[in-house]
């Protein structure tokens, strides 16, 4: 049976409206399909997901909550080239932001190349991780990467550091208040806090069998407005917001995501665009005009009040 609201994972006085519910067989399907990975043990007894929409915020969340993937799940992900990309857009911006002398927390260090990259370059940077393979490879080429949660870490590094930052982590937590909360309390007073996620208002919100947008994977759905809100609910102030363009290794998935809802859905826009043959006009202004068209992600700096 479906509650219509819930309690918001982010604003705790907020109540959380049902806006989605999401049969579970589509999930086990899906990741069986795409990536050869038997989910089911995560919804055991569940039938159906359900997206809500924190009031306050407007954060949209996966519920019931215990359906996030473990390590056994993430390994399996790994395998995939794809999957740790050595070096991203939201690693590049962040340098870009950098004076030279700050004091960095990266939560969830993930492939390992950010950390590593910048203490090559002679940052202090700490970086925190819970994949144990991670962990090891950390060890191995002396990376400063620590098995532990932000949350106990804030509890021993209190105002530490100049920087805190995350990416692509915040979507995969289910408690957000808390995770938020404890990057901040490790940041000293004016210090920058940095979250890179997946943009959910760009060309993804289209693509409805992404299955990696969907539990175990993504618990949370973020956009502008709800990251822009974090600055209503923390001691926070938002600096920039930056919109990742559109990269050439997500051009076919943008290009055939658009097609599929706002072309082939329609008749009429289906038979005109296939009988005069468009598409190939439609790609070649795609990527000529790539790096003004919103892609994947956003990026979003505050400063700590």
């Amino acid at each position: 049976m479906n509650t219509n609201y819930i309690k918001s994972t982010l604003a705790k006085e907020a109540n959380a409206k049902l806006s989605e519910i999401i049969p579970v067989e589509k999930l086990i399907l899906g990741y069986q399909e795409r990536f050869n990975i038997d989910i089911s043990a995560y919804f055991e007894g569940i039938n159906e997901i359900n997206i809500y929409e924190c009031e306050q915020t407007k954060y949209r969340f996966y519920y019931p909550f215990g359906i996030d993937g473990d390590g056994k799940f993430y390994e399996h992900l790994q395998k995939f080239d794809w999957y740790y990309m050595p070096w991203k857009w939201e690693h590049e911006k962040t340098v870009q932001l950098l004076n030279g002398n700050e004091k960095i927390l990266e939560v969830g260090s993930g492939g390992l190349d950010f950390v590593e990259r910048l203490s090559n370059d002679g940052f202090e940077i700490t970086g925190l991780e819970i994949n144990e393979e991670s962990i090891i490879k950390a060890k191995n080429l002396g990376l400063n990467v620590l098995n532990e949660t932000v949350q106990d870490h804030a509890k021993s590094n209190y105002k530490k550091y100049d920087l805190v930052c995350s990416f692509q982590v915040l979507e995969h937590i289910t408690e957000v208040n808390s995770f938020i909360k404890a990057q901040i309390d490790c940041l000293k007073p004016g210090g920058k806090l940095i979250i890179c996620v997946p943009n959910n208002d760009s060309f993804i919100k289209l693509s409805n069998e992404v299955m990696l947008n969907y539990p175990p994977h993504h618990m949370g759905l973020w956009n502008k407005e709800s990251l822009s809100s974090l600055s209503d609910l923390f001691n926070l102030k938002v600096d920039k917001v930056f919109f990742e363009p559109l990269q050439e290794y997500h051009l076919d998935w943008y290009i055939n995501s658009n097609i599929r809802e706002k072309i082939n859905k329609n008749t009429l826009k289906r038979i005109v665009f296939n009988k005069l043959k468009i598409k190939k006009l439609y790609t070649y202004f795609v990527k000529k005009f790539s790096k003004k068209i919103h892609g994947h992600s956003i990026l979003m700096v505050y400063t700590k009040i």
